[in-house]
């Protein structure tokens, strides 16, 4: 009878911590859901205020500057006068070529009349000559070329008259004027040099490593140091092929849009904030970190069996306030084990904690 107690007793004492454990409950973990959001890639970039076009400006005729009628830093509008050349020789000219006109159109009006009165003598006539008339005839037409010609030359000169007065061929600012009042100067020797003010742009230095954050930009947005409460958006035009030998840096020309009238001044410094979207990542709390034969791993909770899965992810960045960037390992919608992550082991049994967190 004491044996078969005995045994009673035994069997009691092992069944009381298996139905114990049968029983509990599953332990609460906090977690997170894993959102992918776009990486941002941010480039910050020192550039200028430049013009898109600058223009030198010359006299199409040679002669002696007598005005200048505006000066460096002066804004100009297009047909705007600009400076003068001496009026005296091209109005010579002018009048040479108008006095040549009126003698060749002598000339015609006599050549075709004396071939309209040989006409009406008549082919039947003994004074009528076939050569003569002939004669008369290449007359005629000669002095109807040199009419022609003539006109042309009187028009070429009255355009050289013109062109002794040099005009802005568009709204701009003039940046420099290296001819004087007195100079005599050449046709085509720059006499002002006009930056066009109706398309602005920045140029910038982009080191090789980040052209292509430059080429697929998202958002290009420009800031100047001397107009803090200004901000404009830019888009790329231009980027050089050929880096600077000195620097080793590539020219991008950025294009503005809605730029403020009479605002920027050219050689402004500025700065270029490009943003482009990277790879989708994962932000979590540094604390859901762990080890897995020395590469950084998440305990994934999987809310139909309670049980935690360990995955080896790949981390991009830690950041200052105690979060980590995933850049591989993670899929929206998982559901990652964010504290407590070193006690945790697949055979335990876990559930999502639905307190309050902190």
């Amino acid at each position: 009878m004491s044996r078969r107690m005995a045994v009673f007793t035994l069997v009691l004492a092992l069944a009381t911590p298996i139905a114990a454990i049968a029983d509990e409950a599953p332990q609460p973990v906090r977690t997170q859901t894993v959102v992918l959001t776009p990486q941002r890639l941010p480039l910050i970039l020192s550039g200028t205020v430049q013009a898109r076009i600058q223009a030198d400006l010359a006299f199409r005729v040679g002669g002696k500057i007598i005005r200048r009628a505006a000066d460096p830093g002066d804004r100009v509008t297009k047909g705007q006068i600009l400076a003068e050349l001496d009026p005296a020789d091209l109005q010579h000219a002018l009048e040479s070529a108008e006095a040549a006109l009126a003698s060749a159109q002598a000339n015609a009006t006599q050549a075709t009349a004396d071939l309209r009165r040989y006409e009406q003598l008549g082919r039947t006539s003994p004074a009528f000559l076939p050569s003569d008339y002939d004669h008369r005839l290449a007359a005629a037409r000669i002095a109807e070329a040199a009419v022609t010609q003539a006109q042309r030359a009187r028009d070429l000169a009255s355009d050289q008259r013109s062109y002794g007065t040099l005009t802005a061929d568009a709204d701009g600012i003039i940046t420099a004027l290296p001819a004087q009042i007195g100079q005599v100067v050449t046709a085509g020797q720059t006499v002002a040099s006009l930056a066009h003010t109706d398309t602005i742009e920045i140029v910038a230095d982009v080191p090789e490593n980040r052209l292509d954050d430059l080429r697929h930009a998202g958002v290009i947005k420009v800031r100047l140091w001397a107009l803090p409460d200004l901000t404009l958006t830019a888009t790329l035009r231009e980027l050089g092929g050929l880096a600077d030998p000195a620097s080793r840096t590539y020219a991008a020309k950025l294009t503005l849009s809605d730029v403020p009238p009479n605002r920027l001044a050219l050689g402004m410094t500025a700065m270029v904030d490009v943003q482009r979207d990277g790879t989708p990542v994962a932000i979590l709390p540094a604390s859901a970190i762990t080890d897995q034969n020395g590469t950084p791993a998440i305990w994934l909770l999987d809310p139909a069996t309670h049980h935690a899965t360990a995955r080896q992810v790949a981390i991009a960045a830690y950041d200052q306030d105690g979060h980590v960037i995933i850049a591989a390992g993670l899929n929206a919608g998982d559901s990652v084990i964010t504290a407590g992550v070193s006690a945790i082991t697949p055979t335990m049994t876990l559930t999502a904690w639905a307190g309050a967190t902190r």
